[in-house]
């Protein structure tokens, strides 16, 4: 799922670029992803695409600190979650869209959830807003992407 969530972000700069699931996923399939993996990332991306509207907007207006559930706890290691709260501290995430990437990771299956899949998924919240990104934290979340920095 992940190396399609990948191709995705390279492949298209701007998520309003991305053609309609099914030509997507033709398009996908082409590029020689196999067809589960292209279901369970364009399921994956679907779920994204529907907490668009709105859903965490409440977020953002309020002041309070964050705590995390007895289930986000025990999901999300102590690694994954410090770099949910320093991408926010540090302005790359909205607290919306750090509700929105929480909401994604728990979406996954528990053997998925990693530091590099945490970093890809704060990538995919970000381009699925079109939101800007810091450089030097881009580049950390973009080597997820190659392992290695890919910007200069």
């Amino acid at each position: 799922m992940f190396d399609v969530l990948a191709y995705l972000l390279e492949e298209f700069n701007d998520p309003a670029a991305c053609p309609e699931r099914d030509d997507l996923g033709r398009q996908l399939a082409a590029a020689g992803f196999e067809n589960e993996e292209i279901s369970d990332a364009l399921d994956w991306l679907d779920g994204l695409n529907q907490l668009n509207d709105g859903s965490y907007d409440g977020a953002d207006a309020g002041s309070g600190f964050r705590c995390f559930s007895e289930q986000e706890n025990a999901r999300l290691s102590g690694e994954i979650r410090g770099l949910i709260l320093f991408l926010e501290a540090n302005g790359a995430l909205s607290p919306a869209q750090r509700e929105m990437l929480i909401d994604r990771l728990l979406a996954m299956p528990d053997d998925e959830i990693s530091l590099p899949s945490a970093k890809l998924a704060a990538l995919m919240v970000l381009w699925a807003q079109g939101a800007e990104l810091p450089i030097l934290l881009g580049e950390d979340l973009l080597c997820a992407l190659h392992g290695e920095p890919t910007m200069q």
